[in-house]
């Protein structure tokens, strides 16, 4: 049940409305400007939609994840994405 209630609050917590949130959004957690515009085009090509939660912007950083040949660009990716999904818990 824990996690189940982490991704609904996860998918809750709108945290952009609009390019400039989703931006400022990412850079605020340290992801470059290439990183941020891989994230937002992902979930775009993905989901067919914007991101706005932040369940949806774990969702894209995982989708480039998967996509990174090295473990270890792989797997900081994923702790990245990892510490902004627990934050979004209640």
């Amino acid at each position: 049940m824990p996690f189940i209630n982490g991704v609904r609050a996860a998918r809750e917590r709108i945290v952009a409305h609009n390019v400039d949130d989703r931006v400022e959004f990412l850079r605020k957690r340290g992801f470059s400007k290439p990183e941020t515009s891989k994230i937002i085009e992902t979930m775009l090509t993905e989901e067919g939609r914007k991101p706005e939660s932040v369940f949806d912007f774990v969702q894209g950083i995982t989708a480039i994840a998967r996509r990174k040949t090295h473990q270890d660009e792989r797997l900081d990716l994923e702790k990245r994405a990892k510490k902004f999904h627990r934050q979004s818990r209640p």
